[in-house]
């Protein structure tokens, strides 16, 4: 979540100024007795990044002339200090008014993006990607009831208001006083990006003309504040432009045209009692951070000024309904135009900000899925949840070459740092000293986390109202817990967990149930609760209490025994050393439950009731686009959780480890090892068995989210083959294979890699190029990859001096293609097999790639079939098929059924690639082209008088026709399944 005053977590603003220019000058100024002046100033640039030092040397003068070269360099300097580049802004004049100064400021602050955002290559702005979000007039008291799980309810009662109406005149009676308006909304809805748009349109001159001067703050900035500090000391902290400004002397009216604005009240303790916050009216008066907040939320101190305060739903109540003049929700995106909107401003603006066909084809596929009502919609509710589906879609479909690694783990751990990054449960602003045990994050994986990984080891994705106040409520004791749990469930519970309407009864409980609002996020929740140790067996939650009370003691109980030993015999503390072995036994225990997280991992990976699934990047893309085409009658209620252990991988990954510490749940090294000995075995043992296209391909995404190239490397020597046919190829998988086999050694090989029918196109085949140069037989059957796909994958297959057989069967490929293999075929010396079959090639391409074919010392077999071939050209084939003269080497060219008058003794592999391949391939081609060997085998049959010749003849044209009649068969069904 964006913060005032910081970049990311807990790190102070490093725009900071170090102190007043004019401080520094008059420093300087007292060393004008030296001959010589060195200045050397340290300034922080605006996104607190590298450091700038400016250095001046001039010769010693009098004090007057020295007097009038400090007054022509002091503007620089100041602007130095700052931080504040002036030549930025186009302009070569040094800005001096105070209020435009804060604006460029203030416009370079919230422009930045968090690394969260950068990760979608740098296209967005604040300005390109903001969606407003709908706004309504409404007071809590209307929305607010006693279950912690409420509906989403009709809103179109409520009056909706844009930002700029939130400070209308007509609202405020009395004029001589400015307007307190409470922004609230639940986590999620998107109160800090509407505050950070507001202020750069302020900043721009689009909206609150009315105000000279917007001050914004971080109320959790506030709250570290330990220091009294006056309200004009407090802005000059912050913003040391605004030191003298004249609209916080108290003086007059001037405050009129100021307006504060505090983020995220939830986070600061306001104590609105006259005993325990006095009354001040004096800018000038230290006093506690919280004081002057109250004070000018009282209109007691600058009356005149405006505030707007965001807050969470459980903080409303911190502030008296007497001193806030408008009440008002931010509701998200309550509608799918919103969502459309937002979703085509981001993903429309890739490829270096031009949109693409696959970007606009996605954006409708969610505009339907959206309208379906479906659950995407619900969670779609949240803007935050948008961002998850954005970022989540452009991992899968806009991964490039030049993208940084970036993984689905890391995706929902960014998510949930830039919702809960480094916050605290607090009650009526107040952190306990213990921040560790009170981290936010960590309390939603001790409540939500053991509801998901309850469902997931019960295989249920919905849950009743008893079974989340069983894990949700939990053992609470103390009255503190008890606050804790109702601020968690006003403000957090709903964010994750939804109502879900099955149009009817349940067919479990007959009452209403809830999911979690991405389906995803169970398993990620479930697989943070099991690597943080939190499903511990009673017997290691025994161990480790007992283990740490010795590990406090031991060092005290040794020394008292080193001393009282000399005096009583040492086999009475015989029992002290047998407790010094307890922590030994914790550390066994603690082993033990490291290998059975590896085991857990290993079980949920390879479940064989799962092979037969898509693969899981296909799950995620389901779950957010939706299934189109012919949707099943009745809905199963169960369904496969395989994200759950690549999950729990990829969070053993270091980058999301540091991320998690950052939100107080942290996973030791230690932790990580002991799981990744036991894993390897269990990788290693499955990955030996033969595992099915879609589960090969879960194994690679479970290797790429764990990010640990040595693993990786193990795993893989001991895979022979990666067959990966019919497993729908992205650019984000194919990534994945690629980035996995980058991990291997130089001397790694693979026997096959099979990417048949895996929707590869040119562009795709561009990102395997490191695939290609571990493999000894390639498949690449059943993808169009035309003559420009050629051309990258021989470019691709000049490092792999191993290749034995190449297979690009109904690829596409032209004479063009023809050419070039046959230009570059004596790159690969060991290059035994060549099938070309089923393309666009003539007969002159044909020839020159055969008689390339003879000149190569290793080539032995060319399928040709199914191609743009003549009968001459099938004779010429045949005969410059034969066997050489010198060598007595033969190529076998495969062209057809026959070879001249004889039967080509491939006749059978033939025809069972073309039975195989009938249904998916062009119908009506195929039939042409059993016609043709028809028309072959009638003529040969008719050149031999030989009667056993004949009926060979004749046992080849019945196949023929069988696969002839079959085929007709499919087209009038329209079913092919069963051919297959």
């Amino acid at each position: 979540m964006w913060r005032f005053g910081r970049t990311s977590g807990t790190d102070v603003l490093r725009w900071r100024c170090q102190g007043s220019p004019r401080d520094v000058c008059c420093k300087l100024h007292t060393r004008t007795l030296k001959k010589t002046f060195n200045l050397s100033l340290r300034s922080d640039g605006i996104c607190g990044g590298g450091v700038n030092r400016h250095h001046f040397s001039f010769p010693a003068k009098t004090t007057s002339s020295c007097r009038n070269t400090w007054r022509e360099l002091r503007t620089s300097m100041c602007y130095s200090i700052s931080g504040f580049n002036p030549r930025f802004f186009c302009t070569y004049e040094p800005v001096t008014d105070p209020i435009e100064i804060h604006k460029q400021k203030l416009t370079l602050w919230f422009s930045h993006l968090p690394q969260e955002e950068r990760q979608f290559g740098g296209y967005f702005s604040p300005e390109t990607m903001h969606v407003q979000p709908l706004i309504l007039e409404r007071h809590p008291d209307e929305d607010r009831g006693l279950s912690p799980f409420k509906e989403k309810t009709s809103i179109s009662t409520c009056p909706s208001l844009t930002v700029e109406q939130l400070f209308d005149a007509n609202n405020n009676g009395n004029k001589a006083r400015g307007l307190n308006v409470l922004l609230y909304g639940a986590v999620g809805t998107g109160k800090s990006t509407v505050v950070r748009k507001l202020v750069l349109d302020w900043c721009a001159g689009s909206v609150f003309s009315q105000f000279k001067l917007v001050l914004p703050f971080s109320c959790e900035d506030l709250s570290h504040l330990s220091k009294p500090t006056s309200l004009r000391d407090l802005v000059g902290r912050k913003y040391m432009h605004l030191r003298k400004t004249p609209y916080l002397s108290g003086d007059y009216d001037k405050a009129k045209d100021v307006l504060f604005i505090f983020n995220g009240m939830e986070k600061m303790k306001l104590d609105f009692r006259i005993g325990s916050t006095e009354l001040c009216s004096d800018p000038n008066e230290a006093l506690p951070s919280g004081a002057v907040v109250v004070n000018l939320l009282r209109k007691y101190l600058l009356p005149e000024a405006s505030i707007l305060v965001t807050t969470r739903l459980s903080a409303m109540d911190r502030v008296p309904k007497k001193y806030i003049n408008r009440y008002v929700q931010i509701c998200g995106f309550n509608d799918p135009d919103r969502q459309r909107a937002y979703f085509t401003s981001r993903l429309l603006q890739q490829n270096e900000g031009k949109p693409g066909k696959a970007a606009e084809m996605l954006i409708e596929m969610l505009y339907l899925n959206l309208q379906r009502e479906s659950q995407l919609a619900t969670a779609c509710f949240l803007p935050s949840y948008c961002w998850l589906t954005c970022a989540s879609l452009h991992l899968l479909h806009f991964t490039d070459t030049k993208s940084p690694i970036r993984t689905l783990t890391g995706i929902y751990t960014s998510f949930m740092r830039l919702n809960f990054g480094g916050e605290v449960i607090t009650v009526d602003g107040n952190v306990s000293s213990q921040e560790q045990q009170n981290s936010l994050m960590l309390y939603v994986v001790r409540t939500v986390g053991k509801l998901a990984f309850d469902g997931i080891t019960n295989k249920r994705t919905s849950f009743s109202a008893e079974e989340l106040e069983q894990w949700v409520g939990g053992k609470t004791k103390t009255d503190e817990e008890l606050q804790q749990l109702a601020v968690f469930r006003t403000d957090v519970l709903d964010f994750f967990l939804v109502p879900r309407d099955y149009h009817g009864m349940d067919p479990e409980s007959g009452g209403r149930r809830y999911v979690f609002a991405v389906p995803a996020m169970q398993e990620y929740l479930a697989a943070l609760y099991v690597v943080l140790g939190e499903n511990k067996s009673v017997l290691e939650k025994l161990t480790k209490e007992v283990s740490e009370a010795l590990g406090q003691a031991s060092e005290d109980i040794t020394s008292l025994l080193s001393i009282i030993s000399k005096i009583i015999p040492f086999r009475i503390f015989a029992v002290f050393n047998l407790l010094k072995l307890f922590p030994k036994l914790f550390e066994r225990v603690s082993s033990h439950s490291k290998g059975r997280i590896a085991n857990t991992m290993a079980a949920e990976m390879f479940r064989s009731e799962d092979s037969f699934n898509e693969d899981v990047l296909d799950q995620v893309e389901q779950s957010l686009l939706g299934v189109h085409g012919p949707q099943p009658q009745e809905e199963t209620y169960t369904r496969a959780f395989e994200l759950y252990p690549i999950f729990m991988g990829g969070l053993l990954h270091y980058g999301n480890r540091r991320l998690l510490d950052q939100l107080g749940c942290s996973i030791k090294s230690h932790t990580v090892s002991q799981i990744t000995r036991a894993l390897r075995k269990h990788l290693i043992k499955e990955s030996q068995k033969k595992q099915p296209p879609e589960e090969l391909m879960d194994l690679l995404v479970l290797l790429y989210e764990f990010q640990n190239p040595r693993l990786t490397a193990e795993v893989l020597q001991s895979i022979k083959t990666i067959n990966l046919s019919t497993v729908r190829m992205t650019p984000h998988k194919c990534f994945v294979l690629s980035t996995v086999l980058s991990c291997t050694s130089s001397s790694f090989h693979l026997n096959e890699l099979n990417l048949s029918s895996c929707h590869i196109t040119p562009e795709l085949l561009q990102m395997l190029w490191p695939a290609f140069h571990h493999t000894s037989n390639l498949k690449l059957c059943d993808n169009y990859l035309t003559d420009t796909g050629i051309s990258h994958l021989l470019e691709a297959l000049s490092g792999n001096h191993s290749l034995q057989r190449l297979c690009l069967m109904h690829t596409g490929l032209g004479d063009r293609s023809a050419q070039l293999l046959a230009e570059r075929l004596g790159q690969h010396e060991m290059l035994q097999e060549l099938n070309m079959a089923y393309n666009n090639i003539g007969d002159s391409a044909a020839l020159t790639l055969v008689d390339a074919c003879r000149e190569h010392p290793s080539i032995h077999t060319v399928h040709l079939y199914l191609n743009q071939l003549t009968d001459v050209g099938k004779q010429s084939l045949y005969v410059r098929g034969g066997p050489r003269v010198k060598e007595g080497r033969r190529v076998k060219v495969l062209a057809s059924v026959t070879e001249g008058s004889d039967i080509s003794e491939d006749w059978h592999p033939i025809l069972s690639v073309i039975g195989k391949n009938s249904v998916s391939w062009d119908r009506g081609r195929v039939r042409e082209q059993l016609l043709v060997f028809l028309k072959d085998l009638e003529w040969g049959r008719k050149q031999h008088q030989s009667f056993w010749k004949k009926m060979h003849f004749r046992r080849v044209e019945s196949v023929v026709r069988q696969t002839l009649c079959l085929l007709e068969k499919s087209s009038d069904t329209g079913t092919g399944t069963a051919i297959k």
